[in-house]
């Protein structure tokens, strides 16, 4: 019989990073690729802007994924030491280590796609680049608690900027007022 850590563990394992990759080649592939028309000019621009774009925005909720993880863990872990299963915690929090790199990388390939993407449009909104400054915000406040040589005042200052779920929030919530507002 599958337990829940082994069941995690295979879905994280063999099917979402598997498909998050996937899912990011086909964007690559399809999107960002500009048409072999290269009489567009500043269209073939436009398109690839708005590929850098898809991808930026599939890179940032595969980001935000790992937020729901994070609380999905301590009800899995106190489920687990409840009954008795203490070597599956110990399991679980070194699988979880191993995909804060993970979420690390995605996070920040998602604020320089999404820069790059906002710099290659045409259009804008002041909301869209205070969003792309919160969300460097957050990636400089995660990799200050990922790096060693930071005191512990500014690793506490930085997991407390980087664990607030309202910038998160209100990154999602100023991309899609922006981007209805340019549209």
């Amino acid at each position: 019989m599958m337990n829940i850590y082994q069941g995690i563990m295979i879905l994280q394992n063999k099917i979402l990073i598997p498909l998050a990759i996937l899912i990011t080649l086909l964007l690559l592939s399809s999107n960002v690729v500009a048409d072999d028309d290269t009489d567009e000019g500043d269209e073939g621009m436009d398109d690839l802007g708005e590929g850098l774009g898809t991808v930026a925005a599939w890179l940032l909720g595969f980001t935000l994924i790992y937020a729901v993880w994070k609380r999905a863990l301590p009800p899995l872990r106190k489920s687990l030491k409840s009954s008795n299963q203490k070597d599956l915690v110990k399991k679980l929090n070194k699988a979880n280590k191993k995909v804060i790199p993970i979420h690390t990388l995605v996070g920040l390939a998602a604020l320089i796609t999404g820069s790059i993407h906002g710099l290659m449009m045409d259009d804008s909104h002041i909301s869209l680049w205070i969003a792309i400054a919160l969300m460097g915000l957050l990636s400089v406040s995660g990799s200050l608690m990922r790096w060693k040589w930071p005191p512990k005042t500014v690793k506490k200052g930085a997991r407390l900027l980087h664990m607030q779920r309202a910038m998160s929030i209100a990154v999602v919530i100023l991309l899609f007022l922006g981007h209805e507002l340019v549209d």
